[in-house]
């Protein structure tokens, strides 16, 4: 079942995800040489947002259907992407048979839904037999940190105990090895990509930061205490020449067995 909350949040955000930096795009981009298949694959976008892999997925000549909990993001990634089918769905519940597509890609989305175990479930039960699946999530395949310095992702960590539950994350606990393990998926593999964004200002840093699901950090944060944010975050990135936004993700991949 989508959570409710979330839903709204991205429903808030949908005329601005990824159009600030294109950073999902950049990340989807990263991941079709690891994902791309012949012109005419039938390909799921699951949690799809405004797009960002169905655009890539149909420049290669896939027939893409997607899907999001969120109706704005629907409506903004009809709008954009024409050519794909697109249903406001949930996740955990996809209204499609067994066995319809050859490809299944879930970008940035499998560690915020509520029941992970039951996305996967269904992205498995859709894929044909010896499809693939593909998920992107934060952070780097061996667990390290990234290796660049960024004052956003420090105050991040400073500014979590204003927070009433004392870090203001959102998302589950979810750990996409062992939500593997659990299913039937074979072949698993995981691969870091990177991203490396021009940012031409703080204040464009602070509005991209704003525009997906880490607003809701934000957002989050007492007045006082985000207007103080965001001050030192300009701050910070005016004493750095020529900022660039960096950033890692595992792109996990498997199959559906035969």
């Amino acid at each position: 079942m989508e959570d409710s909350s979330v839903v709204r949040h991205f429903d808030g955000v949908a005329e601005v995800y990824d159009q600030v930096l294109p950073f999902f795009g950049a990340f989807a981009e990263a991941a079709m040489p690891f994902v791309v298949h012949a012109p005419g694959a039938k390909a799921l976008d699951l949690a799809a947002g405004r797009g960002a892999f169905t655009e890539r997925l149909l420049a290669r000549g896939c027939e893409v259907t997607a899907v999001d909990g969120a109706p704005r993001m629907i409506e903004f990634l009809r709008k954009d992407q024409s050519r794909a089918d697109s249903y406001v769905m949930d996740a955990t519940r996809l209204d499609f048979a067994a066995d319809t597509f050859d490809l299944v890609v879930c970008g940035f989305a499998i560690h915020i839904i509520p029941d992970p175990c039951s996305a996967l479930a269904e992205a498995v039960r859709v894929v044909k037999p010896g499809g693939l699946l593909a998920l992107t999530v934060p952070g780097r395949a061996d667990g390290t940190p990234d290796p660049w310095h960024d004052p956003l992702v420090e105050l991040y960590a400073e500014y979590r105990r204003f927070h009433p539950d004392g870090h203001g994350r959102h998302g589950n606990d979810v750990e996409e090895s062992a939500l593997f393990a659990q299913s039937e998926v074979i072949d698993v593999s995981a691969t870091t990509l990177e991203v490396a964004l021009p940012v031409p200002d703080g204040e464009t840093y602070w509005r991209w930061s704003r525009s997906h699901g880490s607003g809701r950090f934000i957002d989050g944060l007492p007045d006082d205490k985000r207007d103080e944010m965001h001050a030192r975050l300009l701050d910070r990135v005016n004493e750095i020449p020529h900022f660039t936004l960096r950033r890692s993700a595992t792109l996990w991949t498997g199959r559906k067995p035969e």
